[in-house]
């Protein structure tokens, strides 16, 4: 009978050779099972000085399995005069210290923006933003504009924005409310039930209104181009109030819906005066409106 394993060749290899592999191959998976792992990654040592920390946030980051995470911004500028973000995170889970995620140099126009959306998911103060974006400007060169640092309206301007919308009477079941520099009402339409959002703030030194945001579309309108009747209703009785009322419709295209917002800069507004912008929609665009950042990404909670 013909020897079926004939086709195997014979090994070269002494046994002492192929112990000494094997001993080999041990070592080095020891080796890289010991080897330390971590997800905490070192400052780097540029002279980083910390100006704003924002709120901790939490959220699920789905991976393999659904990971609960925290993470927080720090803003700043290092010993080169460059203004910095850092985000640093952590799992809870994992009974670990926040470690840095990362550290971007930002231009100024950069730095604003990402400011603005602290203040947009109400992370950061109305006065802690003003006072990091002078430190800012100081560090490039920026002289400041015409427009203080808004704060928030006086008790008094915000009776006055009180009594225009109680006046508005195709509006009912008004509930009002105010914080971070913004007066807010929702209310619904007489008829149909509709929900409305107005929300008041005056303008920023540096505001989201004169910049481009990505995924939103600008386009100046009349008034009387708005589509919703109850909007427009709202513009009408702003156009008896004010000297001169401009509308911007912002629709955000990345979105099948399509949601939009009415922006109103009015100037000259009775008891108020300066300028003022009004932010008028629907409650579903304004949950994914950010009203600082002129931005639909940003929710506040």
């Amino acid at each position: 009978m013909k020897n079926p394993f004939r086709f195997l060749k014979r090994s070269h290899h002494t046994d002492e050779e192929t112990q000494t592999a094997a001993e080999e191959e041990t070592v080095t998976e020891e080796e890289e099972i010991e080897e330390p792992v971590s997800e905490k990654t070192k400052d780097p040592d540029d002279g980083f000085v910390e100006w704003l920390r924002s709120a901790q946030r939490g959220g699920i980051e789905r991976r393999e399995r659904n990971d609960i995470y925290e993470t927080y911004s720090v803003y700043g500028a290092d010993e080169q005069g460059r203004l910095i973000c850092r985000l640093y995170h952590r799992y809870p889970e994992h009974e670990r210290d926040f470690g840095l995620s990362y550290s971007r140099v930002l231009q100024f126009d950069e730095f604003n923006k990402r400011l603005l959306a602290e203040l947009d998911r109400g992370d950061i103060k109305l006065g802690d933003y003003h006072a990091c974006i002078e430190k800012a400007e100081q560090l490039c060169g920026i002289t400041p504009g015409e427009d203080g640092t808004y704060t928030g309206f006086s008790r008094a301007e915000a009776e006055v924005l009180r009594d225009f919308c109680e006046a508005a009477d195709t509006l009912t079941d008004k509930e009002y409310r105010t914080g971070d520099g913004i007066f807010r009402c929702s209310c619904r339409s007489v008829v149909g039930d509709e929900s409305l959002n107005l929300w008041f703030r005056r303008p920023l030194r540096h505001d989201a209104l004169d910049t481009q945001v990505s995924g939103v579309s600008r386009v100046d309108i009349g008034g009387y181009d708005i589509e919703s009747m109850w909007i427009m209703g709202v513009y009408n009785r702003i156009s008896e109030r004010c000297e001169r009322c401009r509308v911007t419709k912002l629709v955000y295209d990345w979105s099948a819906e399509k949601e939009t917002v009415f922006l109103m800069t009015l100037e000259g507004f009775g008891g108020i005066g300066g300028t003022l912008l009004l932010a008028v929609s629907d409650a579903a665009a304004f949950s994914r409106f950010g009203f600082y950042s002129l931005d639909f990404s940003h929710t506040k909670p």
